[in-house]
């Protein structure tokens, strides 16, 4: 009797993103020591063990530690970013690796859930970035440490509490990238 059909239609985006990391350390013709050291010298503290965990395929690795690996190989940093991207959603998804919710375009939205789902897939897409490195990007006044996205307002946002149209705004030109003519 053989595998089912779905058993082999189906992919691992982690597992695909760790082969392709993979075969560009093995293209560059580096060793992890020397991947490590060409990545400190290039100022992109990484260890040795990070690198080799990205190339293994069993955790989804951050979007940084993967963008470090690509740069020091000298592959692809566009390619590397919609497989990774490709694999945070699979990771995010309910089980079985298939979403169910499509992100919509933000005219077609008309529900809050649906304006959260929205800015945690925007999220996801510029890599996850921790709430802190949010909170620092938009720091009004650095010496006390006030900023227009606190990391705890924009957790509970992330969890399904809805936000105030300023923290929306502000999240979308700190976490998004969006030009401001589009805000």
């Amino acid at each position: 009797m053989g595998r089912t059909r779905s058993a082999l239609a189906q992919p691992n985006p982690v597992e695909t993103l760790a082969q392709w990391l993979e075969s560009l350390r093995r293209r560059s013709g580096m060793s992890w020591d020397q991947m490590a050291q060409t990545a400190v010298e290039r100022g992109l503290m990484v260890s040795r063990s990070t690198l080799h965990r990205a190339a293994l395929g069993k955790t989804l690795p951050k979007w940084k530690n993967v963008q470090t690996f690509t740069r020091v190989c000298g592959g692809d940093e566009r390619e590397a970013k919609r497989l990774w991207a490709r694999a945070d959603r699979y990771k995010a998804a309910p089980a079985g690796g298939a979403s169910r919710v499509v992100v919509l375009r933000p005219q077609f939205i008309t529900e809050p859930w649906q304006l959260v789902h929205a800015m945690k897939d925007m999220w996801r897409e510029n890599g996850n970035p921790p709430l802190r490195e949010l909170e620092e990007r938009a720091y009004i006044d650095v010496k006390n440490k006030v900023s227009l996205l606190p990391k705890s307002t924009v957790g509970a946002v992330l969890q399904g509490r809805m936000p105030a149209k300023g923290l929306l705004l502000n999240f979308v030109r700190h976490c998004g990238n969006v030009p401001e003519d589009r805000l």
